[in-house]
């Protein structure tokens, strides 16, 4: 299995999407004070080998079944009271299979994830959604220990 670790959705160096379009940038109105989150997603392509190269004249069943997996990173702050952090993981936002060698099929599996950075964002907005509670929580806590302490 073969991993292919790529920062945002710049996954080549040479495709046109931005390293920014991975991030995402929220404020909370809270009673201790807004509450500034910062998200950064990373894309991560896992690749699984399958099938055998055919003997001559017989046809190869040699395929490349792969699923991109979305990894968010968040950092919020309440003030200069709270700083916390929090990894956010969306398994397989996108997967398929393509014919032959998985190592011969990386770049254009890399363009095929590339093509569905709609689909991407929109995972990233669903797990800034699913935290909102969580920064809620920490932030009430953090307040509490405050007003305890």
């Amino acid at each position: 299995m073969k991993k292919l670790a790529l920062a945002g959705l710049a996954l080549g160096a040479c495709l046109a999407a931005p390293a920014a379009a991975l991030e995402h940038e929220v404020v909370i109105d809270h009673a201790a004070g807004p509450i500034a989150a910062d998200y950064k997603g990373t894309v991560t392509i896992e690749t699984t080998q399958v099938g055998t190269a055919g003997a001559a004249g017989r046809p190869s069943t040699l395929a490349c079944r792969w699923s991109a997996t979305l990894n968010v990173e968040r950092v919020a702050k309440v003030g200069e009271t709270l700083r916390s952090h929090r990894s956010l993981t969306s398994e397989d936002v996108a997967s398929g299979s393509r014919p032959g060698w998985c190592e011969t099929s990386a770049k254009a599996i890399e363009a095929l994830v590339d093509t569905r950075s709609e689909r991407m964002r929109s995972a990233m907005l669903a797990l800034v959604e699913q935290d909102r509670a969580a920064i809620l929580a920490e932030a009430e806590s953090a307040a509490r220990t405050g007003r305890d302490g």
